[in-house]
């Protein structure tokens, strides 16, 4: 009798377990739903918060907010002193002087295909008189990415109106390479 009162006993204890991991297990599904739940929501709010603002960014001066980011990546600043668009091969950028006479050239551009149309193709004597926009070695050109990442919440959205403004034409990109061309010495 003793066999089956402590047999009873253990399958009851054994159920009673499985029971309740069953209901525990059914319990964490239910909140990993809910949380899964108000990280969406949460995303969407941002989005529609992001938007409400989107719409009343104005750039007062394209040309300070330039300055203000590239400061924010080179940690000075620069001193732009105007811009000009240049294009090559379907590739736009905005190259901005610096009263120290260097340059900033920003593209929507990838680093790697920048660096690949504007270097020199030609060797020949006159070739070698010749400076191309990023100067005699492009690829040692110091080169910043600017994103919303890197730069600010509102990056991509700012950027379009800015690029818009100085350029007259859309943003195709929501990311923008900067590389800071260093003014000539006169030397080579």
């Amino acid at each position: 009798m003793d066999i089956l009162i402590g047999t009873s006993v253990l399958i009851s204890i054994v159920l009673l377990g499985a029971l309740l991991s069953a209901a525990n297990e059914r319990q964490r599904k239910a909140l990993d739903g809910i949380r899964e739940q108000v990280e969406a929501w949460a995303e969407e709010d941002i989005l529609i918060k992001r938007e409400k603002v989107a719409r009343s960014i104005q750039i007062e001066s394209p040309l300070d907010w330039l300055e203000k980011t590239a400061a924010n990546a080179l940690g000075l600043i620069p001193g732009i002193l105007s811009t000009s668009l240049w294009e090559k091969d379907g590739l736009t950028a905005l190259v901005a002087i610096r009263k120290d006479g260097g340059r900033l050239i920003f593209t929507p551009a990838p680093r790697d295909r920048f660096l690949a149309t504007v270097k020199l193709k030609k060797r020949g004597a006159l070739a070698q008189a010749e400076t191309g926009l990023l100067g005699d070695k492009p690829e040692k050109v110091a080169h910043f990415d600017l994103s919303v990442v890197t730069s600010s919440m509102f990056f991509d959205i700012e950027a379009g109106h800015v690029w818009q403004a100085l350029s007259g034409q859309s943003l195709p990109a929501k990311r923008l390479t900067m590389f800071e061309v260093p003014p000539c010495t006169g030397s080579k």
